[in-house]
């Protein structure tokens, strides 16, 4: 490393670090203070308390995202604040003595330094160490059962990072009690299974809906079993709702949601009499997104609020999956 004192406080820190492992050729970022990480967290804690309170109060919710994307681009594209390292894995940045440095990329450890330390040294030479992780159970064979119920959530949990044999998933597990089997018979009163995941469409910042299984109390489940391990199939699950008929049943999702059922002249929603009725509040600023997304008359928009009216029962659901994305396990399905 070789460094140059600006005026009393300042240095110009210039080094080499690399990955090592799996991904050596990734680059490294290089950050003064973690400044854009803080900013990243302050403003989702900005964005949520301003949400909260606005609920509380029933006024109209009003957030400057623009104002916030404005502000983390100017720093994230900030050579003061961040850089990143070359092919050779070179890089340089000022910063005060005072700073300190974080190095960070994809599944190693970040590692933090501080400045008046760094200048101590005659050469700068790091490597980054990969994250623990664990080899992940893979099943090329084809599952031979096939589980769909209606499940309550009663624990779930993240698994250590996979990158060791599935770089591109997360894997989440998850303990349910069975409440009403719909196809499969499971035979317990409670399971538990995997779920991967990788690349999921982002929810939409207009849509209610949420985009994990585990965020919902009760929820359609479809689940495969491989030679004793018991997995979610990919993607797919529908969250439930009782209604006072003494049915479960989902509603609607609004148009280009990952699991929307759209409605044609095969699978048309009913109108549904939930206990709990289903309704949401929305930013002010999606309205226009909002409208074109929740059609009458499967939705009704009135005074800043979503009202769900539409659906279709769990048995409707699974016959309607049945047809699409459960389509390539039909052999299971009698």
């Amino acid at each position: 490393m070789t460094f140059q004192v600006v005026f009393s406080q300042r240095a110009l820190i210039k080094g080499r670090v690399q990955n090592t492992g799996t991904y050596s050729d990734r680059t490294v970022f290089v950050i003064v203070n973690d400044t854009i990480n803080k900013l990243r967290k302050h403003n989702t804690l900005l964005y949520k308390t301003a949400k909260a309170n606005a609920i509380k109060n029933k006024i109209d919710f009003k957030y400057d995202n623009n104002k916030f994307n404005t502000d983390f681009n100017q720093l994230n594209n900030n050579k003061d604040h961040k850089t990143q390292t070359d092919s050779l894995g070179n890089f340089e940045i000022r910063a005060n003595l005072t700073d300190s440095l974080f190095f960070e990329s994809y599944a190693h450890i970040t590692q933090k330094y501080a400045v008046a330390d760094l200048v101590k040294k005659k050469n700068l030479n790091l490597k980054l160490k990969l994250e623990p992780c664990e080899v992940w159970p893979e099943h090329p064979e084809k599952p031979t059962k096939l589980y769909v119920f209606v499940g309550k959530k009663i624990k779930a949990w993240n698994s250590p990072p996979g990158h060791c044999n599935l770089p591109s998933d997360s894997r989440t597990l998850a303990k349910y009690e069975v409440v009403k089997n719909i196809y499969g018979d499971y035979p317990k009163d409670t399971i538990q299974f995997t779920s991967y995941a990788h690349s999921a469409p982002l929810p939409q910042n207009y849509s209610p809906f949420k985009s994990n299984f585990t965020q919902y109390d009760y929820t359609l489940l479809y689940i495969l079993e491989y030679q004793g391990e018991l997995i979610q199939v990919k993607y797919l699950f529908d969250d439930v709702y009782m209604t006072k008929e003494g049915r479960w049943a989902s509603p609607l999702k609004p148009k280009n949601l990952f699991h929307t059922i759209t409605p044609d002249s095969v699978n048309q929603p009913e109108l549904l009499n939930f206990v709990d009725p289903i309704e949401f509040t929305y930013d002010e600023r999606f309205e226009k997104q909002i409208i074109e997304n929740f059609p009458d008359p499967y939705f009704k928009i009135d005074n800043g609020k979503i009202f769900i009216t539409h659906g279709f029962y769990v048995e409707d659901l699974f016959r309607i999956r049945k047809t699409g994305r459960l389509r390539g396990f039909d052999y299971l399905i009698r």
